[in-house]
């Protein structure tokens, strides 16, 4: 019984971290569903309006790397100053 909890629960937490990787709202099988009231596990819904999009998360990370130094380039500016 304890292999087909941990099964089910696997399937689960498989199901919806590829539905997070795949940035789509989660849609949960039946069974799924089942297996997490089976183990008392929370189920949640995850919809694509929360949070940012991959454009803005993308534009961040470019204007991150347009203005990034490192420890060492800083450490040569204080030194000049």
């Amino acid at each position: 019984m304890n292999v087909q909890k941990f099964i089910a629960a696997a399937v689960v937490f498989i199901a919806a971290g590829s539905a997070v990787a795949a940035d789509a709202p989660v849609a949960v099988s039946a069974a799924a569903v089942v297996a997490a009231s089976n183990l008392n596990l929370p189920t949640v819904s995850i919809t694509s309006g929360s949070g940012q999009s991959r454009a803005a998360v993308q534009a961040e990370a470019v204007e991150f790397v347009k203005h990034y130094k490192t420890a060492f380039a800083v450490q040569l500016e204080q030194y000049k100053n």
